[in-house]
């Protein structure tokens, strides 16, 4: 379920905040595969924790596109209010 999101500066700074946190525990899954098991699934959890996170909040679109590298720049990733 998403939550109603608005467009005030602290909804905007907590999509932002979901959206970093998404992409530095993707950049981390990406190269997991040097890292032990536990601390694989430790990093692969933690993203996928954070796209549900982003999800939740109504940017699933973004998300994906975090997920696949494909990060456009910050005001495009807001502007679908």
């Amino acid at each position: 379920m998403a939550y109603q999101i608005g467009t005030d500066a602290s909804s905007v700074q907590l999509r932002l905040f979901s959206l970093a946190r998404l992409d530095r525990f993707a950049v981390r899954a990406r190269g997991a595969d040097a890292l032990p098991p536990w601390q694989r699934r430790l990093v692969r959890h933690a993203a996928f924790s954070a796209y549900r996170d982003c999800v939740a909040l109504g940017l699933a679109d973004e998300a994906r596109q975090v997920i696949a590298g494909d990060v456009p720049p910050a005001p495009q990733l807001l502007a679908h209010g």
